[in-house]
């Protein structure tokens, strides 16, 4: 292969440079007469499947971010031939470049500069892009006052991994560390470029990549070389925790007109740009991008192929060619393309070019989102050695990735996150006092932190985590240093669940905490007695808060969380007012003794069947006739005789379970209004929404077809259990059902389960309920 290979309707006018992978030049499209940048992959990679996704990759991500501080993609070109990304074409220069005429610049320049690609950053992570390759080669410095962000080759969907790339002397702790990128991964790249900017030099420098590695982990940041009014921005910018750096790009911009404002003025940027403008123009004159004074920048050319030139696909391919303007598109050539829209929706690329065929993609309306990415969570660490207080602390953390929606994992994050910052700072407050501080000293200690998090369970919904806190120090070494704690997470909302949350409002009484008592007594050792009034009898303690020694509401005296067999919880005796010499002790009361305890909704959220609520009597009864109708959405399901029913209200609608706890098997009817008329998904897409969470959750897919009236789909869940789904979609609301039992009662369920399926009826699905 060779590199001769040009877009259709372009011609070369001159090389803006080359690299590894591939060259850019400066391109008049013949048409229209107007400019462009072409990037354009090497020959010799089109036989690479990885790479040549990568570069799909960079133009679907480039696609989907619209702004006017980040360099617009026109168009995607792929034949057998070659491949291209079709770009705007700024007139100015890198900052690298500048940085090299100029050495140091102004505060305000500096500034300036890093607002405008801030900015782009911003207009990128707002449709959940991580650039992880911010740099001076990749900032763009117009002789307009501009600051333009450029190459997206290493860029990945918000909490997402990529390749464990970049350019090092600008990468993030997390980033060298392979971790999914995240915006503020992007804010330590930009802030280190700023440093540079303003000093004349990198944050930090080294021979080899290992030493760069282990002083953007590890060493401090060297502010004393910055001028002192931005060293808190820098500060900020260049945490080691992402954590503690400002979340987004647009954060950062927020905190940096408030510094720049501050110490430089209101016209603070007027001037910034004023200083640059020279230097840009000067520069920009020496290159060929000088020709776009008279040429002029391109605005989005006709078409690739250039209009009218009926660039055809060959016969055979399965693609349209020119359609009266030029355009070609794809209609079956084997290339799937998702935009990034408002907001990240994932990209899918299915490679295999018919022979002969061209692909045009162009940027233009959000086709249907696929599944949103699974959240995942791993763990972090953050370590380190107190510089004023006489304290070192390792504290473990979970952290999601992933997900639909950015700022719900944001919440998740910053909940999972708050029971380390919140001990931290306790002892950090504790050492800091004066006269415990006088007491370190003297002993020659250092109090040493250590945390460590466990996931409990984690579900489609839901989150539970234990820390456990220790404590190594002379000075504070009273066993209250030394605790564990629970949480649990909505992993829709980011909240974190408490007991009203979880309980039946009749459980959090003192009589329910009695019955919480009685079912936990068998499985401990013994809840201790304690004296009372003098002369009366001792009282038996229990996990009433209301009773602990200083009181609280009715509500477990324990920390606690969820596992996949029960609920576990930490009983510390002597909190619960035993001897001060008592221990702590860890319970699992199981699903089988606790699941009447708990709201339906949360148990849902824990993937366990709902039973009738201990104060109720009998459960209420199927009818005679073994049929459940829905007086408000109108359909009708013949339910299984003998189940336990359950009132269950699906987000926009309303239903009900049938639940068999000897078995372990449900049935689930429900109505909602959630038509395609009102914006729901169309039945294909739903199907795939739901394979894609059955799979992501280690489930498999046996069998699933969709029309225009709904879908069907069944296979097994990643507990192993059977999982059968039928849901009838209309332009007004939605009616459906689904079985969930284990594999072992496949042959008594099967003729139940197939009568259910067989008679539902779905009622009027054309208007809403």
């Amino acid at each position: 292969m060779n590199d001769t290979w040009c877009v259709p309707g372009y011609a070369e006018v001159d090389v803006l440079g080359t690299g590894g992978f591939g060259r850019v030049v400066l391109a008049k499209h013949e048409a229209s007469g107007q400019m462009a940048a072409i990037k354009y992959l090497h020959a010799d990679f089109l036989a690479d499947a990885a790479i040549l996704d990568g570069f799909r990759r960079e133009a679907w991500m480039l696609s989907g971010v619209r702004s006017p501080h980040v360099v617009r993609l026109f168009d995607f070109v792929e034949t057998p031939q070659g491949a291209a990304l079709v770009m705007e074409a700024v007139p100015g220069v890198s900052l690298r470049a500048l940085l090299a005429a100029e050495n140091v610049l102004a505060p305000e320049a500096a500034l300036t500069i890093l607002k405008g690609s801030l900015l782009g950053l911003a207009d990128a992570h707002a449709v959940g892009v991580v650039h992880r390759d911010y740099k001076p080669a990749n900032v763009l410095v117009s002789r307009e006052g501009a600051s333009k962000l450029v190459d997206f080759g290493l860029a990945t969907l918000d909490g997402h991994n990529g390749l464990t790339a970049g350019s090092p002397s600008y990468m993030a702790p997390e980033q060298w560390a392979g971790q999914p990128g995240l915006p503020a991964t992007d804010v330590y790249a930009a802030t280190c470029v700023f440093y540079q900017c303003i000093t004349g030099h990198r944050p930090f420098e080294a021979d080899t990549s290992e030493q760069l590695r282990a002083l953007h982990g590890g060493a401090p940041v060297p502010l004393d070389v910055v001028p002192e009014a931005l060293r808190p921005l820098i500060a900020r910018g260049m945490a080691k925790d992402p954590a503690w750096r400002p979340a987004t790009a647009a954060a950062f911009v927020t905190e940096l007109e408030t510094v720049a404002r501050k110490e430089y003025g209101k016209n603070w940027e007027k001037r910034g740009w004023k200083r640059l403008a020279t230097s840009a123009a000067a520069l920009t004159a020496l290159t060929p991008l000088a020709l776009l004074t008279s040429a002029g920048t391109a605005a989005a050319p006709i078409a690739a192929a250039g209009a009218g030139t009926g660039v055809t696909a060959g016969t055979g391919t399965g693609v349209a060619a020119g359609t009266g303007t030029g355009v070609a598109t794809s209609t079956g050539a084997g290339v799937t393309a998702t935009v990034v829209g408002k907001v990240a929706i994932g990209v899918v690329i299915v490679a295999g070019l018919v022979a002969g065929g061209l692909v045009v993609f162009r940027p233009g309306g959000d086709p249907p989102a696929p599944p949103p990415p699974q959240l995942t969570v791993a763990m972090q660490t953050l370590a380190g050695q107190d510089q004023a207080l006489p304290m070192s602390y390792e504290l473990q953390y979970p952290q999601v990735s992933g997900g639909a929606d950015p700022a719900v994992r944001q919440r998740v994050n910053e909940a999972l996150r708050a029971p380390i910052d919140k001990r931290l700072k306790t002892v950090r407050d504790s050492v800091a006092d004066p006269s415990t501080l006088d007491m370190f000293r003297q002993r020659g200690d250092t109090a040493a932190l250590h945390s460590s998090a466990r996931i409990l369970l984690q579900t489609p919904d839901l989150l539970s985590v234990r820390y456990d806190h220790d404590l190594k120090s002379d000075v504070l070494s009273h066993t209250t240093w030394r605790f564990p704690e629970a949480f649990t997470v909505d992993l829709t909302t980011g909240k974190v669940l408490g007991p009203q949350d979880m309980f039946r409002p009749e459980i959090l009484t003192a009589d329910g905490m009695r019955t919480l008592t009685q079912r936990l007594t068998p499985h401990t050792g013994e809840f201790c007695s304690v004296p009372t009034v003098e002369g009366y009898p001792t009282r038996q303690v229990s996990m009433d808060a209301a009773e602990m020694p200083g009181g609280g509401g009715h509500v477990p005296a324990s920390a606690f969380g969820f596992t996949g067999t029960g609920a576990e919880f930490e009983i510390l005796w002597y909190k619960l007012g035993c001897a001060s010499a008592s221990g702590s002790e860890s319970v699992v009361l199981p699903y089988a003794e606790l699941n009447d305890l708990l709201l339906p909704k949360f148990l849902t959220m824990l993937g366990k069947a709902a039973t009738p609520s201990p104060a109720s009597s009998k459960p209420a009864q199927p009818g005679a006739d073994a049929t459940y109708t829905n007086s408000r959405f109108g359909f009708t399901a013949q339910v299984p005789p003998g189940y336990t029913p359950l009132k269950w209200t699906p987000e926009n609608g309303e239903g009900m379970t049938y639940s068999d706890d000897k078995i372990d098997a449900t049935l689930y009817v429900w109505g909602t209004n959630s038509g395609t008329g009102s914006g729901g998904l169309s039945p294909a897409d739903k199907l795939a929404q739901l394979v894609a969470s059955l799979e992501g959750n280690g489930g498999r897919v046996t069998f699933s077809t969709s029309d225009s009236e709904g879908y069907t789909v069944s296979g097994y869940q990643g507990d192993g259990k059977i999982y059968y789904a039928h849901e009838s979609i209309g332009t007004g609301s939605t009616a459906g059902l689904r079985w969930v039992y284990p594999a072992a009662q496949k042959t008594a369920l099967d003729k139940l389960v197939t009568d259910t399926v067989r008679t539902f009826k779905p009622g009027d699905l054309s208007q809403p309920h």
